[in-house]
């Protein structure tokens, strides 16, 4: 009997919503990637086999499902048929995708296993391994491979780099990112008025800017778009880089609401920024977003680049993605609800305020729908 399996390491992405633990136990060793409690029913735990420590069997190790343990890679399947020395946990370190919903674990500096984000989306999980030599359909794991042979190995080195950027002290990165959005936003909307930090004291730095023009105040957002959205890789394959990354807008009229009451609309555009690693998700044109923030008869707020009529606003790239700004629209229950009804309603619904002239600026108006 085994005694069950040993934690080497574990550790949580900066939101706590996946958990990454590598166990062994006299067999086998994995690695896990497991969603926090809150996103236990819309994910389920990925798993990657990293090596055997036996002898490998010569067909699929069905007994050790029956009994709830973690099951050996045939032998065929591994450069070490004969079983490898166990995995020491000193040498293991774990570096999260800069989406956060996909990780790897390093030994000793080397790639050893990926899990990569869009797995947590398919049916059918998927993972690599570098001790893995070959699989067929069924198998527990696919190959890892050498580099240039599998996309995953500039993914893993791509994310340690983005890691070290960040933790480097030599060069930090967020005065240079503040610098080149608050430049863009200035050359449109004149000298930046105030600054607020948005993001809690949590990695990764983000902020919003007052800015007026026209007797409208513009509240716009710099360093969303540090980190890529989840799903977006999954949904959208090589297009991705297009549609990764985010910032967020507010242009309200003072003609039409008091200080105070941008404000608080302000407020609760800066609770939205981080959705999309709080809820691993991601937010896009015509998506909707609740918020308890605005003055009546809204109760959202509608996401759209579309909406917006000025002249062109050309932001800075991040990481080598274009980086869309989406304008926060205030929404009815009634439009919501309308948007809600079919796949593609934000679309629909963003059609008809165009159509009735509503733009990125907010003013008081009726229901369109």
């Amino acid at each position: 009997m085994s005694n069950g399996p040993t934690v080497l390491i574990e550790q949580a992405n900066s939101r706590y919503t996946m958990i990454a633990v590598v166990e062994q136990d006299e067999r086998t060793a994995y690695f896990y990637l497991y969603p926090a409690e809150l996103h236990s029913k819309k994910y389920r735990m990925r798993a990657c086999w990293l090596r055997n420590l036996q002898p490998g069997p010569s067909q699929r190790d069905s007994a050790a499902m029956e009994n709830g343990d973690a099951p050996m890679l045939e032998a065929q399947f591994t450069n070490h048929p004969q079983g490898k020395a166990p995995l020491k946990a000193e040498l293991l370190s774990i570096v999260w995708m800069p989406e956060e919903d996909g990780a790897a674990v390093l030994y000793d500096g080397e790639t050893l296993g990926v899990i990569p984000g869009w797995s947590l989306y398919t049916e059918e999980p998927v993972s690599y391994a570098a001790d893995c030599i070959d699989g067929d359909a069924n198998a527990l794991v696919f190959p890892l491979g050498q580099p240039g042979k599998n996309e995953q190995h500039k993914h893993v080195g791509n994310a340690i780099d983005f890691r070290q950027k960040w933790e480097s002290t030599e060069t930090p990165q967020w005065p240079i990112i503040q610098d080149q959005f608050i430049a863009a936003y200035e050359r449109h909307f004149g000298k930046m008025l105030q600054y607020f930090a948005i993001d809690n004291n949590q990695w990764p730095p983000m902020a919003l800017g007052k800015f007026e023009k026209d007797n409208v105040i513009y509240f716009l957002s710099m360093g969303v778009s540090i980190r890529p959205m989840p799903w977006v890789s999954y949904l959208y394959n090589d297009n991705a880089p297009a549609y990764r990354r985010m910032e967020i807008a507010l242009a309200v009229s003072k003609d039409d609401y008091t200080e105070e009451e941008i404000t608080r609309m302000a407020e609760g555009i800066s609770g939205m920024v981080d959705i999309p690693w709080r809820h691993i998700s991601w937010l896009g044109e015509g998506h909707t977003i609740g918020s308890g923030k605005l003055p009546a008869p809204f109760e959202s707020i509608v996401l759209s680049a579309a909406l917006y009529n000025g002249e062109g606003i050309v932001l800075p790239e991040m990481y080598g993605d274009k980086v869309n700004l989406f304008w926060t629209s205030p929404i009815t229950l009634s439009e919501r609800e309308f948007a809600h009804r079919r796949p593609n309603g934000g679309y629909e619904l963003l059609e008809k305020m165009i159509e009735g002239d509503v733009t990125h600026i907010v003013r008081k108006r009726k229901a369109i729908v």
